[in-house]
């Protein structure tokens, strides 16, 4: 699924499949530039996903985001 794609998976846990894979992708080492050729999408759009995210997540680091994804269950 697209990076930007917005369909959300059930259960209302609010993030979308791409988000997830991004998240993954992230969590896992991979640089944003080898996430978003992946994705076959910028460099910009995953630092604007991403930061999309760390919002959502309230969290001040992409550490903090990716222990609050886990706490969550999106990871």
């Amino acid at each position: 699924m697209p990076l930007g794609a917005d369909s959300k998976q059930p259960g209302g846990d609010g993030i979308s499949a791409g988000e997830r894979e991004l998240l993954k992708l992230l969590a896992s080492g991979l640089t944003d530039e080898v996430a978003g050729k992946r994705f076959g999408v910028s460099l910009r759009t995953v630092r604007r996903q991403m930061a999309a995210l760390m919002e959502r997540l309230h969290a001040t680091s992409r550490f903090e985001a990716g222990l609050k994804a886990a706490q969550r269950g999106w990871l």
